[in-house]
């Protein structure tokens, strides 16, 4: 019978927050390590070891559903494509099977679904509506969490970080309901999605403001007038982890240990956050010593990876050497 044994330290349970005085290899070295990813974990990564929260064990697999089994719809604009939308196809969203982006501009790399008749700015989200923007960084795993129970066939919208909005009724009346914020991101079930379909157009052209660029409330308030509630759930977050941090406190902001996405992040934090979570979850399945598990998204990992790579060789042409220019003109 074979065995998996990890050597390393007692008090090694995360690789970035919890290993910083020396090398993570002990056995290979016992010199501090100044190599590059050591500068770059100290500049760019242990800053989120004292902001977010550090769950070291007891990593529980989603019940219901599986990666695989919901879609991501992501607004953006042509001025987002080299950054913010490439930063989040390079990251969270390599690693997910079923994903669009809305656009109204066509681009084959991300791909893009064009909309037809919609603009580049904030008012044209009323063209493209659904679900999260490019700036959103979104933790799948800890997601799918959030809909353990809950039933696709049934009329279900999920979000959190809500508000209240006056929602525009029928003969100049108005009503109230509850909105989960866009910028969190929220989940509209199937049956939801069929049943609000042939109202979305009739709704956004002819009722919902013209002037108005919200469209997470105007969905929020179609689903109302469907008779559809908002379920709640916990861990939707509508700003960068710092900002997260100062605004609800250490207690609130800790007490999910699971966050399901940040909001407002920079392509260069997108990529940083990536590499933090994707290094905690391997440190949890490490540390419940769940070596099917940590195969499974090792596999995964590099196999988007990889899959990241062939798509980058084909969207970027480096430039011609001089010296190699000369040679084979030569």
């Amino acid at each position: 019978m074979n065995t998996i044994t990890i050597a390393h330290r007692k008090s090694f349970t995360s690789f970035i927050c919890d290993d910083t005085s020396v090398n993570r290899f002990p056995v290979l070295s016992t010199t501090p390590s100044n190599d590059s990813f050591d500068i770059y974990r100290k500049s760019f990564l242990e800053k989120y070891c004292n902001i977010v929260p550090i769950p070291r064990r007891k990593w529980l697999n989603p019940q219901t559903y599986t990666e695989d089994d919901i879609a991501f719809v992501i607004f953006t604009a042509s001025s987002f494509f080299h950054t913010r939308a490439t930063a989040t196809r390079d990251t969270w969203l390599s690693r997910i099977t079923n994903y669009y982006y809305l656009s109204a501009t066509p681009y084959p790399y991300l791909p893009v679904t064009v909309v037809p008749g919609a603009g580049e700015d904030k008012l044209s989200n009323m063209k493209k509506l659904f679900y999260a923007g490019c700036d959103t960084f979104i933790l799948p795993h800890h997601l799918l969490k959030r809909l353990n129970d809950l039933d696709y066939t049934k009329q279900i919208r999920v979000g959190g970080h809500w508000g209240h909005c006056e929602c525009p009724g029928p003969k100049g009346t108005t009503f109230r309901a509850e909105f989960p914020s866009g910028g969190a991101g929220f989940f509209f079930s199937m049956k939801l999605l069929e049943i609000m379909q042939p109202h979305l157009t009739n709704y956004i052209e002819n009722i919902w403001p013209r002037t108005s660029e919200l469209s997470d409330v105007a969905l929020a308030c179609l689903a109302t007038q469907l008779g559809v509630k908002l379920t709640k759930e916990v861990g939707f977050w509508a700003h960068p982890p710092e900002s997260t941090l100062v605004e609800n406190k250490r207690r609130k902001f800790h007490k999910e240990s699971e966050p399901n996405n940040f909001h407002y992040i920079k392509p260069d934090e997108m990529y940083a956050l990536d590499e933090f979570y994707v290094n905690q979850h391997m440190d949890r399945l490490i540390n419940d010593q769940n070596w099917d598990g940590l195969i499974q998204f090792i596999r995964r990992f590099v196999t988007s990876h990889y899959e990241l790579l062939r798509k980058k060789r084909r969207e970027c042409t480096l430039p011609k050497v001089n010296d190699q220019s000369k040679q084979n003109n030569g």
